[in-house]
């Protein structure tokens, strides 16, 4: 402990005197962060950083975090390094117990550029779209992040030969369940005609191998840990009194201080052979909770043909129009076409015509995914009063949606570099209620008017829902962001943020309760120099 203590004095100051960067919050619509992020050759180097508080799985700590960059020609690499103190000053252990998590320190580490002729990124990726969005819309392999570190990564070339490339992805190296491919080529390029010339065409997949992964199961008694009783003991899982005696050990497994009867309970005969034939009164109604059990992975696989055209190209105007056609295994296909996207004045917009059939759904790996891909479900029987506990997926929303028509639209604009507003839009029709509207807005304010505050921001979304929910705003396809930046000097800034999402353990349509807001608050001093 004295170890962290002497760290903690020699960059105390340190953290009082740095500054660190901000960005925009992204929503569908957007270009990826990267491609609008220009990276200069040469040798740089610098450290970023936090001191302040976290908040995981409803716990307060104290955080400390340091984020050496360093960059020598196209090459870059980060580091996240990670001090989570509690309240008795002892640093988490989960955090620096496995191999994976000292790899986990790697922030990122890239060479190049996407548009480069090879290029890739290995660490955090906030932000990765696949062609024009149908399968990967702003996926981020952050978004449980501090509670879940994914060191993701993405390789690919691009060549001379008829614009030909391919790019491979995965949203964690040490379990790759989340992957992507895509290989593009432009078919005309070498016929020199007038616009047909730079047309691109894509082919990509998705697939996520194992929807329950986003459940841990450390013992591997194929019960996810959110719900195992005991989750480093593969032969207990189950403790309805939650007395900490497993089911499968306890004489009264409901806790009503009555001799569980061995019809119902065998482990009573094993603890006390032959006691049903002792005139004892014992417990014949024994109804244990119960919890599913996972033995075969769920895979989901999604692939796309998509093309872009560029119509107009200058500086003042640009106007490029494109399309896509999607497909998800064993469900439904959905179409974009015609789609435009153009930057003018001070704004970009995007508008596109949507076809869905039933069963499919735009985006379907978006920046919500991680969280949506599994829920956990918790049901109290009326008769008995046990608990039932299991799992389902996202994609088992998929039997609910119907087909639809109708458009999707985004713009952004920029007022002064005070003020960036976006707001983007799904609107889709089809016979009855299905899962096709989505809306998704964000508002950045860098008053220069207001001294020291360097940024105040919100976004708020809800996607793929029957209807864009006012009267209950917290529901399982929404979240909410909030963001604070105030300078305290020329090289630090102090900075909030507060995250919202949500899952109906309960099943009620309401969410309400601790359980089931899930809440991630920091607020500290950040700094680079």
């Amino acid at each position: 402990m004295k170890k962290y203590l002497f760290l903690v004095l020699i960059l105390l100051p340190v953290i009082l005197l740095g500054q660190a960067g901000y960005g925009e919050i992204s929503i569908p619509g957007d270009p990826m962060w990267e491609e609008e992020t220009e990276t200069t050759e040469g040798t740089h180097w610098g450290m970023g950083g936090a001191v302040g508080a976290v908040t995981i799985d409803n716990q307060t700590y104290s955080q400390i975090r340091l984020q050496p960059e360093l960059q020598v020609w196209k090459f870059g690499l980060g580091l996240d390094i990670d001090l989570i103190i509690d309240a008795e000053g002892k640093v988490r252990k989960e955090d620096w117990d496995e191999w994976q998590d000292y790899v986990n320190k790697i922030l990122f580490l890239r060479f190049a550029q996407r548009n480069d002729p090879f290029y890739f990124k290995v660490g955090s990726i906030p932000d990765y779209t696949l062609g024009n969005g149908l399968i990967f819309n702003h996926y981020s392999n952050m978004t449980l992040y501090p509670q879940v570190k994914n060191v993701g990564g993405y390789v690919g070339i691009n060549t001379h030969l008829s614009g030909l490339g391919f790019e491979a992805y995965t949203h964690n190296l040490h379990k790759n369940e989340i992957l992507a491919g895509r290989v593009h080529f432009q078919p005309l390029a070498v016929t020199n005609i007038p616009l047909l010339e730079k047309l691109r065409v894509g082919v990509n997949v998705g697939i996520d191998r194992d929807q329950y992964g986003k459940y841990e199961d450390k013992d591997g008694d194929n019960i996810p840990d959110v719900y195992d009783k005991f989750p480093k003991d593969k032969n207990r899982y189950l403790d309805t009194d939650n007395d900490g005696i497993a089911d499968n050990d306890d004489i009264d497994i409901n806790g009503n201080n009555i001799l569980d009867h061995p019809s119902v309970n065998p482990y009573v005969d094993v603890h006390f052979p032959g006691i049903e034939d002792l005139g004892y009164d014992l417990d014949m109604d024994v109804t244990p909770d119960s919890a599913a059990v996972y033995t075969e992975k769920d895979e989901v696989l999604v692939y796309s043909l998509d093309y872009q055209l560029p119509l107009i190209e200058s500086e003042r105007f640009n106007l490029i129009h494109y399309g896509e056609i999607a497909k998800i295994d064993g469900y439904g296909t959905g179409m974009i076409f015609p789609g435009f996207s153009s930057k003018f004045f001070i704004f970009d917009a995007r508008l596109e015509f949507r076809n869905f059939g039933d069963q499919f759904l735009p985006g379907y790996f978006d920046r919500q995914y991680d969280q949506q891909r599994a829920q956990v479900r918790h049901i109290i029987s009326d008769g008995n009063g046990n608990q039932i506990w299991y799992l389902t997926t996202k994609e088992e929303t998929l039997k609910d949606v119907e087909s639809s028509l109708g458009w999707f639209g985004y713009l952004r604009a920029n007022l002064f570099n005070i003020v960036y507003a976006k707001i983007a839009y799904q609107d889709m029709y089809g016979k009855h209620n299905f899962l096709g509207k989505s809306l998704w807005a964000s508002v950045t304010v860098c008053p220069s008017i207001v001294p020291k505050l360097k940024e105040a921001s919100v976004c708020y979304a809800q996607s793929n829902v029957n209807y864009i929910n006012f009267k209950y705003p917290r529901n399982e396809n929404a979240n909410i962001l909030g963001r604070l930046v105030y300078s305290i000097s020329d090289n630090a800034n102090l900075v909030g943020s507060y995250r919202e999402y949500y899952t109906d353990i309960n099943n009620d349509g309401k969410i309400k309760g601790k359980d089931e807001i899930i809440e991630t608050f920091t607020f500290g001093v950040e700094f680079w120099f």
